[in-house]
Order: C-alpha cells, then sequence, then structure tokens
C-alpha cells in the first residue's frame, strides 16, 4: 500500500511518524511523498492550541472527502477524540503507535520485514535521525493539553537509546535529535538522568553530532552542573532549548511553571559562563489570563535581558480540561497586540545578533538541500548556516559569515 503520512507539531510527534512509518515499512508497505497517489493517509496530529487544532481538523475533513483511507493518530484522537466524530477515519494515540501495522494490514509480501531487528531499526531522513528518550513529563502546567495526551514520564532504558543513536549512524545519521516531552525529566521515573544518557551517547566514535531537545528548567535545575560538564563534549551542538514563558513570577505561578525568573536565569548565566556564544532558544505565552500589562512589561523586559536568538512565541488559548481554561479569556484582538509587540522586540533584536556574526569563520554540518542548489548546514552554536553551492549532506566544510538574514546566516565555503 502506497502512504502519505502528515506531521504537525513537535519533534516528539516526528519521532512518531518515523516509528509509524518503520512499522509499517517492516510490514511491506510504500512511503510516498505526493498525497494525490496515496492509497492510505497517516495524520500525526497535535492539539497544542486552537489554531493548530483548527488547521488539523480542517486537513482531516479534506482527507476524508478522497474516498482514501486515513488514520489520524497523535494527541488529538489521545486528549480530545471527541473533535473526531462523525469524520471516517481509524485513530491511534502516542500510547498505541505499533497498533498502525494492524489498521492497515500486509503490504508487499517480498518487501515485508517482520523481524524483530528490522522494527528495531529507527529510520534517518536525509542525514537527520530522531530519538524518542521517553514519553510524558512530570509537570501540571495549568494551560497544557499534552499531559492529557501523553501521560505521566515513561523513560527508556539507556541501553536502548544508546542502540537506537548506535542503529542511525549505521544508516548514516550525522545529527541525532534526542526528542521528548521534556528532554531534563529522563530519567525522574529511573535511577538515572539526563547527563547519564548524554555521557554513554557521546562515548560513541564518530563526527556526528547530538541536538539535545527541549528542557523545562525546573527540572534541569537539580543537574544543571551535570549539563554544563555533559555540554562540553564535542559532539553536542552548544544550544540551549529553555522555555520560560513569562517574565513574570506572578504569572509563572499560576501557569504551575514549578520555576521562577530567578532560577532561568541562574540556569542561562551556568551555561553562558562555561560557553559564552551559547545560543539560546525560548518560549513565551502571551495574553495568558493572569496576565496584566505590567507583567508583559516584564516578558519584554527579560526578552531584552537575556537576549534568546531563537524565540517561540504564541498567544494562549484556552485549551479543553486544563485548569487554565476555566479563568476567563482575554480578546483575541489584545493577544495579537501582545504578540506583534514581542515578536517586533524579538526580530530587532535577532537581527542584530546574527549580523554580528558577519566575517566570522565556522565549521558546519550540511544537513539539508535547499532552493536553487544551495545547501544548508548546521554550525557548532545550531545556527542556519546557507551556502549558494550543491554540496554533499553529512559532511563537514569551513565557512565564512558573509551576509544574514532575520532567522539565518549565509556562508561561502573556503578552500
Amino acid at each position: 500500500m502506497r502512504i502519505h503520512i502528515q506531521t504537525f507539531g513537535c519533534t516528539a510527534n516526528k519521532a512518531d511518524s518515523l516509528r509509524m512509518k518503520q512499522v509499517l515499512t517492516a510490514h511491506g508497505h510504500t512511503f510516498i511523498d505526493s498525497v494525490d497517489s496515496a492509497d492510505m493517509v497517516v495524520v500525526n496530529t497535535c492539539t497544542v492550541t486552537q489554531t493548530t487544532q483548527r488547521n488539523v481538523l480542517k486537513y482531516i475533513h479534506s482527507m476524508s472527502t478522497t474516498g482514501k483511507q486515513v488514520i489520524v493518530a497523535g494527541c488529538l484522537p489521545a486528549a480530545q477524540p471527541d473533535t473526531l466524530e462523525g469524520i471516517p477515519c481509524q485513530i491511534i494515540t502516542p500510547s498505541s503507535l505499533d497498533d498502525i501495522a494492524t489498521i492497515a494490514g500486509k503490504g508487499d509480501s517480498e518487501a515485508a520485514k517482520t523481524s524483530d531487528s528490522a522494527l528495531r531499526t529507527p529510520i534517518v531522513e536525509g542525514v537527520t535521525g530522531v530519538v524518542s528518550i521517553s514519553q510524558g513529563c512530570v509537570g501540571h502546567c495549568s494551560y497544557c493539553i499534552v499531559k492529557q495526551a501523553r501521560g505521566e514520564l515513561v523513560s527508556r532504558p539507556i541501553p536502548d537509546i544508546v542502540n537506537n543513536v548506535k542503529s542511525l549512524m549505521a544508516q548514516g545519521a550525522m545529527e541525532i535529535q534526542l526528542s521528548s516531552q521534556d528532554v531534563a525529566a529522563y530519567g525522574l521515573d529511573r535511577e538515572e538522568r539526563l547527563p547519564d544518557l548524554l555521557n554513554a551517547i557521546t562515548a560513541l566514535d564518530g563526527d556526528h553530532m547530538i541536538r539535545v531537545g527541549m528542557m523545562n528548567p525546573f527540572t534541569v535545575l537539580d543537574i544543571v552542573d551535570e549539563m554544563v560538564n555533559a555540554f562540553e563534549d564535542h559532539h553536542i551542538f552548544k544550544f540551549l532549548h529553555l522555555p520560560i514563558q513569562s517574565g513574570s513570577d506572578k504569572v509563572l505561578e499560576s501557569m504551575n511553571r514549578k520555576h521562577t525568573v530567578d532560577e532561568f536565569k541562574h540556569i542561562v548565566h551556568a551555561f553562558r559562563q562555561r560557553f559564552p556564544d551559547i545560543i539560546l532558544s525560548t518560549d513565551f505565552i502571551v495574553g495568558y489570563p493572569t496576565e496584566t500589562n505590567e507583567d508583559f512589561y516584564a516578558t519584554q523586559k527579560l526578552l531584552l535581558e537575556i537576549k534568546p536568538q531563537k524565540v517561540n512565541i504564541t498567544r494562549y488559548s484556552p485549551r479543553p480540561n486544563t485548569p487554565a481554561s476555566l479563568l476567563r479569556d482575554i480578546p483575541d484582538w489584545q493577544k495579537k497586540d501582545l504578540s506583534r509587540v514581542l515578536t517586533h522586540s524579538h526580530h530587532t533584536l535577532n537581527r542584530e545578533l546574527l549580523q554580528g556574526k558577519i566575517g566570522t569563520k565556522v565549521r558546519i554540518l550540511t544537513t539539508e538541500k535547499g532552493k536553487n542548489n544551495s545547501t544548508s548546514g548546521r554550525d557548532i552554536y545550531y545556527n542556519i548556516v546557507v551556502i549558494q553551492e550543491n554540496l554533499p549532506l553529512g559532511t563537514w566544510y569551513n565557512v565564512r559569515i558573509i551576509d544574514s538574514t532575520a532567522t539565518y546566516l549565509i556562508g561561502e565555503r573556503l578552500n
């Protein structure tokens, strides 16, 4: 059967899509990029905001009218199965991904590889592989619906993860992305923590690089020194994704984030003290029901103070069955105004940060093909660097930065 998979949402969803692709490929099915030529469409969903949910449901509805078999996976059927009532589709949840083999049935018997080893082998896209290190989280953020879909924390054993990384490397993966709802929570349900896992992975020989995924501040606090030490390894991108969500302690308490602004700053300072040029990525939610103008200005002030190079700005939207949904919401137009103000501040800051890198020399790992025969890669800080040449992927090059845009750097290859 020819299958097209459409993935919405985070890296954890991408990891789940790769798992489904792995299972279905092992049962003789083939995957195609064209949805028009597909016999089956798998929609891996996200429901983190109302806007995302609407877009996902619109896509599912459009697929359900084509006569193709539609399977809906991900957070939507797990947290809000009622939204799919009346839509001709079959559903699976993040905790039952392997059930997709039963739903799809057997494919081409010649292509089928049903051995256990085939099902355990991860799938590489280009030169990038994604490894899910745990499922669920230990937080109880008052606005978050993902907990309803992903549940409590379940961490995978370190040997299993290391074996997955080895398999990815054997298939040509040069960038390994560690994925979870909260990477820093890894091991809180076991006797080993994230630094132990990183040390085990970085002990592997090779030119590969590890990108550590999103870490909530409150789960980093008790291991911050060990994490900084683990980041010393040359295999790890010096890239820190640490979502703060608000610059106001009052709002953070209302969000039940379990950390303060000062604790967030402490973690950032610890990493920057060891790695002055580390790239900081953070997330902000604007328009939270308890947020005042003073709280928003505190967020804007924090943005300008800590100078994150990558920022995800989300307008708050109430999600069903969450404590925050019981609070009085503010009008959408106010949220849009707040989002525009903060986005403008971020873009102005980011242009300055990227322009400051012009003239520097860096070493990049090519990871993606771009438009017009260009190639993009990542430097040690996970900056995107675009080169106007068609270069092989998974190769290291010395590059001079000659220009920048609002979101990426432009380089030329050095001889």
